[in-house]
């Protein structure tokens, strides 16, 4: 019998394996090497099987580690997959607003809001109108008639609102200083006042005033929104939480703002494109939110988007 009829017999007792090929070169170099002498070639043979079998009971279980998770330990299950960073999660809700469409807006249009409250008690959705050089409002009242004003022109002023964010930076390191520096933040929804945290009385301003403007989405120019976002995703003990819920039951992605014992805050974004859902505030077992349910540019009192 010669050394491949030896080999061949050989790998017939045993499965093929990818693994196996080295082993096989190197068992092939020994045949080789004691052909000369039938007798030794004789004694090789259970020496051999058995190192063929070794090395695919060696294969088979390497393979069998891999399957159950990885090679660290018996029992092992697969890597724990690791929750989205704030970072990932902000940047890619950045990109996507910088790829929308800018809307042209006229002074004599009105910005449409409908809003839902839950603080506390039976607080009615409502829906509100204001004209965007502030030469009028309007509300729907609960008996659905249209209530029209005169108008806002201090800080609620739409008009002022855009402004105000397209004089913003426009890179979101010193959009972030600008906000934390701000006389008066601003706010939807208090996460912990009055018992805020002092040390971190300017990341909590900055949080709340970014979802203030973020709340006036159709009014916010592509490019400005991307640089809240990333603002956003600047602030220390920023976090996403997924599949999180606003106050209307609407699951989205939660940007969160812990602030441990002092409360949670919590911005819901829509898990499509990332535009603003609503305002969240958890303290001391009590949640308190607001919704926007629609929004828009309109020509008049009354249209809705």
């Amino acid at each position: 019998m010669n050394e491949i009829q030896l080999l061949n017999m050989l790998r017939d007792e045993v499965p093929a394996q990818p693994d196996l090929r080295a082993e096989e070169h190197r068992l092939l170099t020994e045949i080789r090497a004691g052909s000369s002498t039938p007798r030794r070639s004789v004694r090789l043979m259970p020496r051999l099987r058995w190192g063929l079998a070794l090395a695919g009971a060696g294969a088979l279980a390497a393979v069998t580690m891999i399957q159950l998770g990885g090679a660290d330990g018996p029992g092992d299950g697969p890597p724990a997959v690791r929750p989205p960073t704030a970072a990932a999660v902000l940047e890619k809700a950045a990109l996507v607003a910088a790829k929308s469409a800018a809307v042209e807006i006229r002074p004599d249009q009105w910005f449409y809001m409908k809003e839902s409250q839950h603080l506390g008690g039976n607080l009615p959705t409502f829906e509100h109108w204001s004209r965007m050089d502030g030469d009028g409002d309007a509300i729907r009242t609960d008996s659905g008639n249209l209530k029209i004003g005169d108008g806002e022109k201090g800080p609620a002023n739409p008009a002022r609102t855009q402004r105000e964010v397209e004089s913003f930076p426009d890179d979101p390191d010193a959009l972030l200083e600008h906000f934390r520096n701000l006389p008066n933040g601003r706010s939807a929804l208090s996460i912990c006042a009055p018992a805020c945290p002092a040390e971190s009385e300017k990341d909590i301003k900055a949080f709340e005033t970014i979802g203030w403007y973020l709340k006036f989405g159709p009014m916010i120019s592509p490019n400005k929104a991307a640089t809240m976002y990333r603002a956003l995703a600047r602030i220390p003990q920023v976090t996403i939480e997924e599949n999180a819920t606003d106050g209307d039951g609407r699951t989205g992605v939660g940007v969160v703002l812990d602030l441990g014992t002092a409360g949670k805050g919590y911005y819901i974004l829509d898990p499509g494109d990332y535009h603003y859902l609503g305002v969240k505030a958890v303290n001391d077992g009590q949640t308190f939110a607001m919704s926007v349910l629609a929004s828009g540019i309109v020509d008049k009192p009354g249209q809705v988007p």
